[in-house]
C-alpha cells in the first residue's frame, strides 16, 4: 500500500468511526509500550497519547546497533500486525530513509468499534566517532 492509498483507507475508516479514548486508548497505549519493548530490536521506547484523531497513539524507538533500516521496518511490520493490529480491520504503511523507519497505521476493533490512528518511528542507531582501527588519534 502506498501513502496516497493508506490515507484514504485511514479517512474512510475516521469518517465512519468514532476514535477510541479513556480505558481503550491507555491499553493500547501501553501495548505499544510492551510489544515494542519486546522486540530484540529495539533498545529504547517512548509511546505517548497525543490527542490528535488522525495519530492517537505516537512511538518512537532506537533500534539496537548494526540494525539496518530493512530489519526494522520488517521487525515494525511484524509488531504491528501479530501484536497491535485490531483482528477485524488494520491498515497500515511503512516508509524509511537511511536513518529511520515509520510505520503509520489505523485499526478498528469491530465493523461498528472505534479505531485506532498510530505511528511507530524507529532510528538505527547513530554511529560511534571511533578512531579507524589500528588509528590512534593525536591529542
Amino acid at each position: 500500500m502506498d501513502l496516497a492509498e493508506f490515507a484514504a483507507v485511514k479517512q474512510s475508516v475516521m469518517s465512519k468511526s468514532f476514535p477510541s479514548a479513556g480505558d481503550d486508548l491507555d491499553g493500547m497505549a501501553m501495548d505499544f509500550d510492551a510489544y515494542l519493548w519486546q522486540s530484540p530490536l529495539i533498545n529504547e521506547v517512548s509511546v505517548r497519547r497525543t490527542g490528535d484523531r488522525s495519530s492517537l497513539i505516537a512511538a518512537t524507538c532506537q533500534a539496537v546497533p548494526e540494525c539496518s533500516t530493512a530489519e526494522l521496518a520488517a521487525e515494525l511490520e511484524r509488531v504491528w500486525s501479530q501484536d497491535l493490529r485490531y483482528s477485524h480491520f488494520e491498515a497500515h504503511v511503512i516508509t524509511a530513509d537511511e536513518r529511520k523507519v515509520r510505520l503509520d497505521g489505523v485499526t478498528q476493533i469491530a465493523p461498528d468499534g472505534f479505531y485506532v490512528t498510530a505511528s511507530i518511528i524507529a532510528e538505527t542507531a547513530q554511529p560511534t566517532d571511533r578512531a579507524p582501527e589500528g588509528h590512534v588519534p593525536s591529542g
